[in-house]
């Protein structure tokens, strides 16, 4: 553990630690922010905040692909440092409209699509930089480490977006947004990542936008063992944001005594990410991908405990140690991204997984709600969590995903 924390004094991966921190707080902020600074206009309301909140996530997951391209075209830094920085500007302008208190919808709607559009461009760019920053090595410990502050930056988050809300204006909250924004940029632009061997080339003239979106699903379709897990993760993300994030506060509702149980229960799973965040910096697994899709099967225990109705310290319980598993394959995942894909395409292969793990959560979120209406929530719960287990168990029928050995030095030669 010592040596691992060890990272936090190499220069280079500080200020990217620091800059994830302050941008990931900030996207915990805003929300809170949004949501009652929407409320808060005279003809505010659920729809109009669902419409900005869809608006941008539309704008992230269709413009990811092209993110992709870019920062296997680009230098990875400079893509980040430019979508912080756009990202800022949208926040900030977002916070003046409503600290003024002139609202026009149709503005919001083309800042909130700003928003997710440099959230796109960014995204796949900051996954790929780690390997630029620390040796290969150290590069599980990095990422578990980031899903750290990750987690760090949910709780403080929410804290600080409360507190800002609550205290001052919910437009303030926004404008907190922004800054972490800036901040994150500026403090990217002090770090210096090696160079990758497509910055070497960069003198070649770039091929289509077409061709290189080929290119990387050629990638992505190629890596046997990346689209089983991705496959298996577009079920578990539809399934936890419908039956879990929808179905789970209206168990706490009618069983479980209201808002107070439920947050009792969200604590829980964010303490169990910061509990696995720690456990995956110090395992070291031969076979990543296989311990990784075996943790899986912990996700499977809240649906069963809110569809039966057990005491809220039993679901707490079986969120933590679904967090916990979330966060150990989060590490193992992206471990393995980073030492089994190809750096020239490690943003493009990036932008499809992402795409590919989240494109059917929208649907999960929609259904949830009528499907529990026919059949009962009950029984809604315990067929997602039929559906989440069975598609953890279709992974490991591919010797691609059992197989797959480590590259981290010193395991990469260890017989299994």
């Amino acid at each position: 553990m010592k040596g691992d924390l060890g990272l936090l004094r190499e220069r280079n991966f500080l200020l990217f630690f620091i800059a994830r921190t302050s941008s990931l707080t900030g996207n915990v902020i805003a929300p809170l922010g949004l949501a009652f600074a929407v409320l808060a206009m005279p003809d505010g309301s659920p729809s109009q905040l669902g419409l900005l909140l869809g608006t941008r996530t539309v704008a992230q997951l269709g413009l990811i692909l092209l993110g992709g391209v870019l920062a296997d075209w680009f230098a990875r830094r400079r893509l980040i440092i430019v979508g912080e920085t756009t990202a800022g500007c949208s926040q900030a302008l977002t916070a003046a409209l409503f600290l003024h208190g002139s609202v026009p919808m149709n503005f919001l709607v083309v800042l909130a699509a700003v928003n997710g559009a440099s959230s796109a461009i960014s995204q796949p760019a900051a996954t790929a930089l780690v390997p630029q920053l620390v040796d290969a090595e150290r590069i599980q410990p990095a990422n578990a480490l980031l899903r750290l502050a990750a987690n760090i930056s949910r709780v403080g988050g929410v804290f600080v977006g409360g507190v800002l809300v609550a205290v001052v204006a919910p437009g303030w909250a926004l404008a907190a947004d922004a800054a972490t924004y800036f901040l994150s940029a500026v403090l990217l632009m002090l770090a210096r990542p090696r160079a990758t061997s497509r910055a070497a080339a960069a003198t070649e003239a770039p091929t289509g936008l077409l061709t290189e979106l080929r290119g990387g699903w050629t990638e992505f379709v190629s890596l046997r063992w990346m689209w089983p897990v991705v496959g298996q993760f577009a079920v578990v993300n539809a399934c936890f944001g419908g039956a879990i994030m929808v179905l789970g506060p209206a168990v706490a509702e009618q069983e479980l005594g209201g808002a107070v149980a439920w947050s009792v229960v969200l604590a829980a799973h964010s303490a169990g990410f910061v509990l696995g965040s720690l456990i995956a910096i110090r395992i070291r697994p031969r076979y990543p991908l296989r311990t990784g899709v075996l943790v899986t099967f912990g996700f499977f225990p809240p649906y069963l405990l809110l569809a039966a109705g057990a005491p809220t310290w039993l679901i707490a319980a079986g969120m933590l140690t679904a967090g916990v598993c979330i966060d150990v394959f989060e590490v193992l995942w992206r471990t393995t991204v980073h030492t089994h894909v190809p750096e020239h395409a490690m943003s493009r292969v990036s932008s499809y997984d992402s795409l590919a793990s989240f494109i059917c959560t929208p649907l999960g979120l929609a259904v949830a709600g009528p499907v529990a209406a026919h059949i009962g929530i009950a029984e809604t719960l315990v067929l997602s969590g039929v559906l989440v287990t069975v598609t953890s168990t279709i992974p490991l029928f591919f010797t691609a995903v059992r197989d797959l050995p480590s590259r981290i030095p010193g395991l990469d030669h260890v017989p299994g």
